[in-house]
């Protein structure tokens, strides 16, 4: 055989020998990678989240005198818990007492004015009805009616002005509540506003927490949120969740209210809620060409399922059936349409 005729035959020869061993080692006919999955909803958390939070009143007010006298008595003290209507300050009523003396005695003396000229209007009628006064006349004692009605108004309002002001002498509780600070001091002359005692409400008492924004959704889904301070837990529920996102901290506020139990006024600490929305755990996420995700199975292969809204170390909300199965061993060597096997450990 001529050397160029053997060399092309044996050329020949090993194209063919070359195809046959591309053919058997093709991806048709390797071995599939063997891995285990599971079912999404059997693996399937529901992570809690936290925000910080505190504990304040509604009502933290100050409570001020409304008139002007001697200070005869304090009866609250720093800490002391006072019921609604208690009285906690007494002032010196006798100059409003005199006042209110005079004002009843003007309204006394008016009020027999307008009586005087009642009667007085009731016979000029009669006597113009038979002729013996002259019209003139009448129209006199109308006015005169008109000006006593008009003063027994003016001096009942003065008498009831005068009463309100020996009442406001004793200060009292408007609500239940805890004494906080005392501004005045016995013996001192109140002035018009001044403020005598600062409280707080004892009953009116809510939560106020920053989250952040994206949070809202998953805390308002939410059918158990927990107040944690001090290694205590008590229950609470949504108030209101304000619809402004804070411009500084780019927080939104939401205020809560307690369920049972109540801590002290000013407790610091975290609400706690858990969503219901199935995440993947940490462990199963891995990513493919920059993107985090997890391998599904189905039909003997596996499909890269891409959570864009995923961050490492963090379990991930996927938007899959419970029943869908993902790959939790093996999944680290997989790729997009792989085709797999199930080990037989499932």
């Amino acid at each position: 055989m001529a050397p160029a005729r053997k060399i092309l035959v044996n050329y020949l020869s090993g194209g063919v020998l070359l195809l046959s061993m591309s053919g058997f080692f093709s991806p048709t006919n390797a071995e599939s990678t063997n891995v285990a999955v599971i079912s999404f909803g059997d693996i399937a958390i529901y992570p809690s989240t936290t925000a910080f939070a505190s504990v304040m009143t509604l009502n933290d007010s100050k409570l001020s005198a409304e008139v002007s006298a001697r200070i005869l008595a304090i009866n609250a003290e720093v800490g002391q818990v006072v019921k609604k209507g208690d009285v906690l300050i007494k002032l010196d009523p006798t100059d409003h007492n005199i006042a209110l003396q005079q004002a009843g005695a003007n309204l006394t003396s008016a009020q027999s004015k307008f009586d005087l000229s009642k009667r007085q209007l009731d016979r000029a009628q009669t006597l113009i009805s038979k002729g013996f006064i002259s019209p003139e006349a009448l129209n006199v004692r109308e006015t005169d009616f008109a000006s006593a009605q008009s003063l027994v108004v003016l001096y009942r309002a003065q008498y009831e002005a005068a009463k309100r002001s020996v009442a406001k002498c004793s200060i009292r509780a408007p609500f239940k509540s805890v004494i906080r600070e005392r501004f005045g001091q016995v013996g001192e002359i109140t002035t018009l506003g001044s403020p005598l005692l600062r409280l707080n409400d004892l009953e009116k008492i809510e939560i106020e927490a920053k989250i952040q924004p994206r949070d809202v959704e998953s805390l308002s889904a939410s059918s158990s949120i927990t107040f944690i301070s001090s290694e205590q837990s008590y229950p609470v529920t949504i108030k209101r969740i304000v619809p402004v996102v804070n411009e500084k901290d780019r927080n939104q506020t939401v205020r809560l209210k307690f369920l049972k139990n109540k801590p002290p006024i000013g407790s610091a600490g975290t609400i706690m809620w858990r969503t219901n929305k199935p995440h993947v755990p940490v462990d199963l996420v891995v990513q493919r060409n920059g993107t985090l995700g997890v391998f599904i199975y189905a039909a003997e292969k596996v499909t890269f399922f891409e959570l864009p809204h995923a961050s490492e170390g963090n379990p991930a909300f996927i938007k899959l059936p419970l029943d869908t199965l993902v790959v939790h061993q093996g999944q680290y060597r997989l790729q997009d349409g792989q085709p797999v096997s199930i080990s037989g450990d499932q």
